[in-house]
Parts: structure tokens; C-alpha cells; sequence
């Protein structure tokens, strides 16, 4: 009876494990990325297939920018992309007969001078520095009006040195002393109480 070596090797195959290595890839715009599709058996020789994203409908091929590499029993399968777009992120997975690897997901981000950043940099501290100065002018304006006010409404009042003023009233001379002349009559009904010094107090 003919031994069918196809059918012994999918045999095979659904006994063994598929994995990928890297799992996860991130780089800038312009590099190149290679996956390997690893099968726990290592000597196996077997047939690739590369798929992006989970649905298996967009098949890799062989092109400019992409380079597939088969399994044999010295080198693992794999997938070169040369000159990664945005467009490239995606999961990866491969198939090796009827086994799909686990998958491995690639994210491609735009490239940005260190200078571009530098200055992205200087901006944000110079908006920090702005915001900090505006929170110093909130608080230190309201203290300085308050202090001006209270200050205006001191000068506004101020304390008599005298208790009494007796001014345009004549002053007569007693005995070489000085004596204000009587006030009663001029004096009007108030509440506060009159001090008269008289002269030989001290």
C-alpha cells in the first residue's frame, strides 16, 4: 500500500504548535520588519502562508516591498517588509499547512526630528511658565487693591490732637495769665463733657 506523504504530513502538523517571534513589533516610518513563523518541530519542512489581520482575506505575496521566505529544516519561515508605512499596522499571522501562528502585532508611527521635538518642548514650558505667572497675578492684584483700600479708608479718618477747639475766640489777659473768655453763652446743649484746664494745673 502507498504511503500518501501529504496526508502524513498534516498528520504531523496537527500534532505541533505554531509560534511567532517577535509578538509585538513598534517602529518609525522607513525601517524594515521580519516576523518568524517557528513550528515546535524545527525540522519540518512545510508550505507558508502570511495573512494580515484576523480576518485570513488579505493573503501577502511576494513583492517589492515584501519578502517571504519558506520553512525548510534549516531556517524558519518569515516575512520582510521593507520601508514600513502607517498603513502597514496591523496583526500578522502565519500558516503553516493548516496551523496559524498566534499572531503578531505591528504599529508604525511617524518619524519626528529631535529638533521638531526640541521645540515642541520649549513651547510647553513657555505655556507652563505663562499659566504660573497669570496664577501669581490672580492672587498678588486682589492682596494689593485690598491693602490700597484699607490704607485710603485710614487716612480718611484722623484723631483730633486736641479734645476742644476754641478757635476765633478772644483771649484775655488776667494777672499775667492767659484766661478764655466765657463761653457759656455760646455754648450749645451737647452730650460731651467740657474740660476747662485752668492755669495753675499742670
Amino acid at each position: 500500500m502507498p504511503i500518501n506523504l501529504t496526508e502524513n504530513i498534516l498528520v504531523i502538523f496537527k500534532n505541533i504548535h505554531v509560534f511567532q517571534k517577535p509578538r509585538f513589533v513598534g517602529v518609525k516610518t522607513g525601517r524594515t520588519v521580519i516576523i518568524y513563523c517557528v513550528p515546535s518541530n524545527p525540522s519540518l519542512s512545510a508550505h507558508v502562508e502570511w495573512f494580515k489581520d484576523q480576518a485570513y482575506k488579505d493573503q501577502l505575496k511576494n513583492s517589492q516591498r515584501i519578502s517571504i521566505m519558506e520553512k525548510s529544516d534549516k531556517i524558519n519561515a518569515s516575512i520582510a517588509i521593507k520601508k514600513v508605512e502607517t498603513k502597514d499596522s496591523g496583526t500578522y499571522f502565519c500558516k503553516l499547512s493548516s496551523t496559524l501562528g498566534p499572531g503578531t502585532e505591528l504599529q508604525v508611527s511617524r518619524y519626528t526630528e529631535p529638533q521638531t521635538i526640541l521645540m515642541r518642548s520649549r513651547v510647553k514650558d513657555v505655556f507652563i511658565f505663562l499659566q504660573a505667572l497669570l496664577l501669581i497675578l490672580c492672587i498678588v492684584v486682589p492682596l494689593v487693591q485690598f491693602y490700597r483700600l484699607e490704607k485710603k479708608e485710614d487716612a480718611v479718618y484722623e484723631e483730633p490732637e486736641d479734645d476742644h477747639i476754641y478757635e476765633g475766640l478772644a483771649i484775655e489777659q488776667c494777672g499775667g495769665a492767659d484766661l478764655y473768655e466765657d463761653i457759656t453763652a455760646l455754648a450749645r446743649d451737647t452730650d460731651a463733657a467740657w474740660e476747662v484746664e485752668s492755669p495753675d494745673q499742670e
